[in-house]
């Protein structure tokens, strides 16, 4: 499809942000199958009869952008087709969301629909962003004068709507749907309705009265029958806002019986419902979402609880940050990252057979490439458009090592699928982000490369930066290039060109010469992490391993008095001891993360190890990856068509033997 009839609201000064409803009616004379297709920017919900029928389409990006099939069979008579669109423009609307024009394109293919569209703009409302699950939607704010019958087609005033041409590229969704799947494991007591799992839900509720319902989540839960002391009020810690900020929904009644529906779900273990007023509650339900995985694993470890327990949060955490796109947490940010997302696609490689979503992944994040060569550490985002990178910035959307990354990640991808198709198609994004990086060697010979330099979250870091490394330069983001240069020059002779694949290695063998010049401290037989040699942390010595092979750095790592990885950088400290046999140093690790499932009070994997000064979000995928390191056979260091024969698989007696030695 190269162009296409969308409809929007008419007239000048239609702008975001603003609900609008379009409505079809039609009458059959006997029973069919109605079957469109459909598309909307930002997103919509559709409904037939007041029910809801479809949510879409799956999150797009400028490059492509998604349609999706409705087959719905209808018995005779009159329907009303509606569609609730959204469009909450730059400011309000998720951080992943992105936007060409607002509309919605219908495409009928029964021959069932009249081809008289109306529309209403939802007056009575206004919208509002949280301070904690900023990432996501605004919420939604109704007054008196709102309509609520708007959604089943009726009340207020219909218009006939614009009609335009729209060139973007439009495609049929590659995704399957998403689940929507009723559930009851929740209780309610007082205000809040508690689940005893984490959850990404859509929110169905039926209200009558007169007063004022608010409608806020939060991620922590509790099991205990009542609500502890301190908990409507509570903070996680280094967040200077409580569990329950911002204002939530909020609907105003005026004595009507009224349904809402989410238009975007929500997550977490807890809803807040406060409630003023005569209003009555007459119905909730609550409807689980998600990407529609097939587990092919058996999560259950056989005599070992702990391990178990730390399989299953781990999959839930994974399961939670799966949707039509991966996401790096469910609650707040909601975004596809590079570096997250690999971690996500190899242990979804090992526990499915499902690889339509990491091919739309791999896709996207390309589809991101600044015409430079770099990539944005995360895409879809609404704050692609326009950004330049700057040395020494913190907390932008370019990180220099996820350009790398994704690289090794569709290494990852040819490994474990041979899909020569894909990977052909994804080299030039490739070499064009090698050459970006390559395009950042300075006179040493090493990388100094605007952007936010961020390689892990440690307490005595500044956002995420090692010390001496803010200019886009340090030990281990070299390492990590180091690493994607040869992993590209393996793509380039099973998928690419002989010669390429030449280049690749003679820039690998000079930037590993530089690196061992600048940063490896002989007496102390350790890579520092600053060219003045003067800190020294894990990280270094893990990518040493596995870019150099330098096992002259493991007696430091032995040792354990560097600067650990955290929760999520830990996924190459226990690929560089799978790869080099490093039993007792993996099974260390390991217990931080058993310690990590053991928590009473969570059911998913955080976004950092507990016990420091900050723990932001409860379910954070990044932290997942023991699923991988649990059930691969191979580590990220084998080649395209090698053998694996440099694992020594870890097993669960080792685990048992290790953690019975520290009892006795």
């Amino acid at each position: 499809m190269t162009s296409q009839i969308w409809m929007r609201p008419y007239g000048w000064g239609v702008e975001p942000p603003y609900f609008a409803v379009f409505r079809n009616i039609f009458e059959v004379a006997e029973p069919v199958v109605l079957r469109f297709s459909f598309s909307a920017d930002e997103r919509a919900t559709l409904f037939c009869d007041g029910e809801v029928i479809a949510d879409g389409p799956p999150r797009g990006t400028p490059e492509r952008w998604f349609t999706a099939t409705v087959e719905l069979p209808l018995a005779p008579g009159k329907h009303v087709l509606t569609a609730r669109l959204f469009a909450f423009g730059p400011a309000l609307t998720a951080y992943g969301q992105m936007s060409v024009k607002p509309g919605i394109f219908v495409q009928d293919e029964s021959g069932v629909l009249s081809s008289d569209w109306e529309y209403q703009l939802c007056m009575g409302c206004s919208f509002a962003n949280s301070k904690t699950d900023w990432g996501s939607y605004a919420h939604i704010l109704t007054d008196e004068a709102f309509n609520w019958r708007a959604f089943e087609g009726g009340g207020g005033e219909w218009k006939k709507p614009e009609y335009v041409n729209d060139p973007r590229p439009l495609e049929s969704t590659p995704l399957p749907p998403m689940r929507c799947e009723e559930i009851h494991n929740y209780r309610q007591c007082g205000p809040f309705f508690c689940f005893d799992d984490y959850v990404c839900v859509y929110g169905d509720y039926i209200f009558s009265g007169t007063g004022e319902v608010r409608l806020r989540w939060a991620e922590p839960g509790y099991d205990a029958p009542t609500p502890p002391d301190g908990f409507p009020t509570g903070h996680k810690p280094g967040e200077p806002y409580p569990y329950f900020s911002g204002p939530g929904d909020r609907f105003q009644l005026t004595g009507e019986r009224i349904r809402w529906r989410d238009y975007w779900w929500h997550a977490g273990r807890t809803l807040e419902m406060t409630i003023r007023g005569n209003v009555k509650i007459e119905s909730v339900r609550f409807f689980q979402t998600g990407y529609p995985w097939e587990l092919r694993r058996d999560l259950n470890v056989p005599g070992d609880e702990r391990m178990t327990r730390l399989l299953r949060r781990s999959w839930r955490t994974l399961q939670a940050c799966s949707f039509e796109t991966l996401m790096d947490c469910a609650y707040y940010e909601q975004l596809q990252y590079i570096s997250d997302s690999r971690f996500d696609l190899l242990s979804f490689y090992e526990l499915t057979d499902d690889l339509r979503l990491a091919r739309n992944v791999l896709r996207q994040l390309a589809e991101g490439q600044y015409s430079s060569g770099m990539l944005p550490c995360r895409y879809p985002t609404k704050e692609h458009a326009g950004y330049r990178p700057e040395l020494g910035e913190y907390y932008k959307i370019h990180i220099p090592a996820f350009s790398a990354f994704y690289i090794q990640m569709v290494h990852d991808y040819a490994r474990h699928t041979g899909d020569g198709t894909l990977v052909q198609e994804l080299l030039p994004t490739m070499r064009r982000a090698a050459d970006f990086l390559q395009s950042c060697l300075g006179e040493d010979h090493l990388l100094h490369v605007p952007g936010w330099n961020f390689i892990d979250w440690l307490d005595n870091w500044e956002g995420g930066v090692p010390p001496g490394c803010r200019n886009g330069e340090g030990c281990t983001l070299n390492l990590v290039f180091l690493l994607a240069l040869k992993d590209l020059a393996d793509l380039e002779k099973h998928f690419g060109s002989p010669e390429a694949a030449r280049e690749r290695e003679c820039l690998a063998e000079n930037l590993s010469a530089a690196i061992r010049n600048t940063y490896f401290i002989r007496e102390r037989g350790c890579f520092a992490e600053d060219s003045a040699r003067s800190y020294v942390s894990e990280h270094a010595q893990v990518f040493a391993l596995l870019a150099l092979g330098e096992t002259a750095v493991l007696p430091s790592l032995r040792k354990g008095d560097l600067d650990q990885c955290g929760i999520a950088f830990s996924f190459y400290y226990l690929e560089a001891c799978r790869a080099f046999k490093q039993k007792e140093l993996f099974l260390a690790r390991l217990e931080r993360y058993l310690q990590t499932a053991d928590q009473p009070d969570m059911r998913t994997i955080p976004e950092v190890f507990p016990g420091g000064n900050w723990l932001r979000s409860d379910c954070h995928a990044w932290g997942a990856h023991i699923l991988y390191h649990h059930f691969a056979d191979g580590t990220i260091l084998d080649p395209i068509s090698g053998e694996s024969g440099r694992f020594e698989k870890i097993t669960e007696d080792d685990h048992v033997e290790s953690v019975e030695s520290k009892k006795q």
